[in-house]
């Protein structure tokens, strides 16, 4: 895969400044992912043909364990192959990665995840990156741990954190975090809520009491509905007549929700007169999709993600590569690899065993990756800092950019 001298500058440029800033503390650490408006690929015809990684791997280099769920079948296999040519991707683009990937499959199952594990820490593998699914990255948590073999997991459920463990995964706490810092910022303060009742529901729910009540905010309703059109009408009607309410006086309203959902409830919200002059309307990554312009009530409403510049960066890349477009949660799996591939360098002189310690994964100040700025907390969670993005009929606007470090508000 042809590689464009700038780009490969960046990434070196970048693993560099990762070393000095072990020893002298640069501020985040960047993995050569982050381009300016000359950097991004040359175009040309899409290399299709899988990257050759052996040729750039030395078998003495410490082995990372790829555990992904490849011989699943449905959209999941989908999704494992993705992530196993981002990963890859990373490797190719660091040009001399220092590390050894190895793919394992889980079998999309715990069993087969802690079969994957085992089999893998006792090949040598000092770090893992992976699984996908909660019950597996649960399954191969204690048997990482007695091996002092930290972890970084796709899951986005935050019960599978901690004890080594850690979660590079988009987390509905952070999406909370980010649009409530922002809308406090920016006035909003009385929110009302629109979440479903799942499980996701209720981590935002919980979230939002928690972040609001540190921000000076206050969540003053809240309706719970089951995901049914039926569901979404009353509890649309329902939030209708509370924001009506001088008394309640809300002047934000949270929509947890997206695609046909989000518009089911924009549908209903817009019959029962609630109009978004009014009422700030904001919602989380689930609005992250291109059908969120048509919703009337969501357009001018605010959401967290990533910037389209870094988005539209990767895909590219992707593209380049393999000659189609990614699976949105392919991008984590280049920052874990990357951040394997840097951290492999920063600490290449330890002993076997202490290539991928606790104290640099856990880095305070975090790392620069595809999808911004993120850092792993001591329980396994991580924070994340997203741009705001503000909903147009044509597409996103970054109404307020990521922050570059984690300074006060974090």
């Amino acid at each position: 895969m042809q590689k464009p001298a700038n780009l490969v500058r960046l990434i070196w440029l970048a693993l560099l400044a990762l070393s000095l800033a072990g020893c002298g503390g640069l501020g985040s650490i960047s993995m050569g992912d982050l381009f300016s408006s000359g950097d991004t690929p040359e175009p040309g015809q899409p290399q299709t043909q899988a990257p050759d990684i052996a040729a750039i791997q030395n078998p003495g280099d410490p082995k990372v364990a790829f555990l992904l769920p490849l011989g699943i079948r449905g959209n999941a296999s989908e999704v494992a192959r993705a992530l196993k040519e981002a990963g890859e991707m990373a490797l190719v683009e660091s040009g001399s990665p220092g590390i050894t990937l190895v793919t394992k499959d889980t079998l999309g199952t715990p069993e087969g995840a802690r079969a994957a594990a085992q089999a893998a820490i006792n090949e040598g593998a000092e770090l893992i990156v992976g699984p996908l699914f909660a019950g597996s990255v649960q399954a191969i948590g204690p048997i990482a741990q007695a091996r002092g073999v930290p972890v970084m997991a796709f899951s986005t459920s935050s019960s599978a954190a901690g004890n080594g463990v850690f979660l590079i995964s988009f987390l509905p706490e952070q999406d909370v975090a980010n649009i409530v810092r922002f809308s406090v910022q920016s006035g909003q303060s009385r929110f009302a809520a629109l979440i479903p009742e799942t499980a996701y529901g209720s981590i935002v729910e919980r979230s939002l009491r928690q972040e609001l009540q540190g921000k000076g905010g206050q969540l003053v309703t809240v309706q719970r509905y089951q995901r049914t059109p039926q569901g979404a009408a009353q509890a649309a009607t329902q939030i209708a007549a509370s924001l009506k309410d001088a008394a309640i006086g809300a002047d934000t309203l949270l929509i947890a929700e997206g695609g046909d959902m989000l518009r089911a409830l924009g549908n209903a919200l817009t019959a029962a007169g609630v109009n978004p002059q009014i009422t700030k309307i904001v919602g989380t990554s689930l609005w992250d999709d291109p059908a969120t312009a048509s919703v009337d009530i969501a357009v001018g409403g605010w959401y967290p993600g990533v910037s389209p510049e870094l988005t539209n960066a990767f895909n590219a890349r992707f593209r380049q590569s393999y000659g189609r477009d990614p699976k949105r949660i392919a991008s984590l799996a280049y920052d874990a690899v990357s951040l394997a591939i840097a951290l492999g360098r920063q600490n290449a002189q330890s002993p076997r065993g202490q290539k991928f310690p606790i104290r640099s994964l856990t880095n305070s100040q975090g790392f620069q990756g595809s999808n911004g700025l993120f850092r792993f907390l001591g329980n396994g969670r991580n924070q994340r800092g997203l741009s705001i993005l503000e909903v147009t009929k044509s597409g996103p606007r970054v109404a307020a950019p990521a922050p570059s470090t984690f300074g006060a508000g974090f």
